[in-house]
């Protein structure tokens, strides 16, 4: 008889703040785009599959983000030169719209449309004879500059809408010589789409075909709040920033800030948390745990080094340790309880990284076979095993054929027609399978390299680190001298807040290269330079000097998508 074996996805929803609240606008565009292409498709297509039940984490700050594109008339740069009458451009417009509309997938998103392939070649034309975009500006159309910005758009709505939504079916069978009347109406349609999905979440959620989980609110790494000393736990030798970072009350503030906008946001409290890159310590546990959350998400990798067992594997990849890794561990951090699953690091890798590049039948039944070896290495369990598979869920699609539809419906109908599988949500498998094994300790680290590389220690990274310590100690030094309104206050502590989100860090220094660097750069000095604006004061001129230093950059990484990647 073939032992049962639970399959729980848990598909992580992140953008960081791109907003600038002093002036309410949006610096970069990525939380629209996302919006219209992974957020909503990725649980309208579990409608065809009753059996399919899935986890899904949404960020607190995309939720804000999302909501405020789809209730406050959110606008960003590229939007607003979508919508702009192309005579009325100007030369930055035009700069702009040169070097920003073709963030895409060229092999997925721009040749499958012709007249954005055209107009790609065009500039790539240019571009190859090591021409500049000031070299090229006067090369294009007025109209042609309009089409570009439509395009960027068209092109990131996802296959489902743009085969199902008049307006969007519409432009694409046009192709060119769009109306500055079909261009704002393009954007209602995008807001149209961004009002349906939180409310369609909770929906969801309510009937029980997915659960939705959270993140502490702007995606901060929680152990390096909580001491920057933590970095040294996985890595002796790092090198960490000249000042000390020592603020628990920033991590407990930000979990606690998390759940209240899930709470408020989806009519319930959360059960699970995925902390921010899978970044934990005792400290971060303990403090999420205090909170009320049940469980937490983790990478193997953690499981391995607090354990001490070694997670096997056979030459091909599958998992032989199914027994260590496929079960969730109570683990007791001071005076709380937590439940901790871990992920399977090959499944999600392959799922994010491998997959695409693969035909859709190939690559499900790839994935399928892979869940029914380690089904058959539990077959003497004698509980229930469960395989978590975490990752992304929007960046990874851009590499599949039609956004990944045609793999997950052959994933799913796979996964379906199996009895001896079942896909749940992670509480429901814990409700009928509660932690049994205990972790006597847990390590700390994240879901790369289970340290914190990726966050401090570079010479970029640890000079954001003081600047922002110095501009938080700067802020509780006046708030203790001076008199300030709570609501002065208060914004002066969310820009802080924001910026101590992971993704700043994340591309600073090496090895991350996003080609947006000195935007993501400009964004954390900004956040920085607010709190000293809030409060009336003169900002340091050091805030002016960027952190990163220029990189080389290719026409290949100009395609990319300029988000940080779980």
């Amino acid at each position: 008889m073939t032992a049962q074996l639970s399959v729980c996805f848990i598909w992580h929803m992140h953008q960081p703040l791109y907003k600038d609240r002093l002036t309410g606008k949006y610096l970069l565009p990525w939380v629209r785009l996302h919006a219209i292409k992974d957020y909503l498709d990725m649980v309208k297509v579990l409608e065809e599959f009753p059996r399919i039940r899935q986890t899904f984490n949404l960020v607190p700050s995309l939720i804000e983000q999302i909501e405020d594109y789809a209730h406050n008339e959110a606008v960003d740069e590229q939007l607003l030169l979508t919508i702009k009458a192309e005579i009325e451009y100007t030369k930055q417009d035009k700069f702009y719209i040169l070097a920003e509309s073709f963030h895409a997938n060229v092999g997925r998103q721009i040749r499958v449309h012709t007249p954005y392939l055209e107009l790609y070649l065009k500039r790539q034309k240019f571009l190859d004879k090591k021409l500049s975009y000031e070299d090229i500006i006067d090369e294009f159309s007025d109209q042609e500059y309009a089409d570009m910005a439509t395009w960027m758009n068209l092109a990131w709505f996802d296959p489902m809408w743009q085969k199902s939504v008049d307006d969007v079916r519409q432009l694409i069978r046009q192709g060119k010589h769009f109306s500055l009347a079909q261009r704002k109406q393009l954007i209602l349609v995008q807001r149209d789409l961004i009002k349906q999905i939180i409310p369609y979440y909770r929906k969801k959620q309510e009937e029980g075909q997915i659960e939705v989980t959270t993140t502490p609110y702007y995606h901060p790494i929680l152990p390096l709040l909580i001491d920057t000393n933590s970095a040294r736990l996985p890595d002796p030798n790092v090198v960490l920033p000249q000042k000390l970072f020592f603020h628990r009350d920033d991590a407990i503030h930000q979990v606690k800030a998390g759940l209240d906008l899930y709470n408020n946001v989806m009519g319930q409290k959360a059960r699970g948390m995925w902390p921010s890159e899978m970044s934990i310590s005792p400290g971060a546990l303990e403090i999420i745990a205090s909170q009320g959350v049940n469980w937490a998400i983790a990478d193997e990798a953690l499981l391995s080094r607090s354990s001490g067992l070694a997670i096997y594997r056979d030459q091909y990849g599958n998992l032989n340790s199914a027994d260590t890794l496929c079960q969730p561990y109570e683990l007791t951090v001071g005076d709380e309880k937590i439940t901790l699953l871990f992920r399977e690091l090959v499944l999600s890798n392959e799922l994010s990284f491998s997959y695409g590049g693969r035909e859709p039948e190939e690559a499900a039944s790839a994935m399928y076979m892979r869940l029914k070896h380690i089904q058959q290495r539990l077959f003497n369990s004698s509980r229930e095993g469960v395989v978590v598979i975490a990752l992304d869920g929007e960046n990874c699609w851009e590499t599949y054929e039609e956004d990944g539809a045609l793999f997950l419906h052959e994933l799913y109908k796979r996964l379906s027609k199996d009895s001896t599988l079942n896909i749940c949500t992670v509480s429901d498998y814990l409700s009928r399978q509660p932690a049994s094994a205990k972790l006597e300790r847990i390590e700390t680290g994240s879901w790369i390299g289970a340290d914190f590389h990726i966050w401090i220690g570079d010479p970029e990274k640890n000079r954001a680190w003081d600047l922002l310590s110095i501009t938080r100690n700067f802020l509780v030094e006046q708030i203790k001298n001076k008199s300030y309104s709570e609501a002065i206050k208060a914004a002066a502590w969310e820009e802080i807040y924001a910026a101590e989100g992971s993704d700043w860090f994340w591309w600073f220094g090496e090895p991350n290269n996003s080609a947006h660097d000195e935007i993501f750069d400009q964004q954390f000095r900004l956040r920085l330079q607010n709190v000293y604006k809030i409060l009336g004061q003169t900002y340091p001129l050091e805030l002016d000097k960027a952190i990163s230093l220029p990189k080389p950059t290719s026409e290949d990484s100009l395609v990319a998508v300029f988000e940080g990647i779980e």
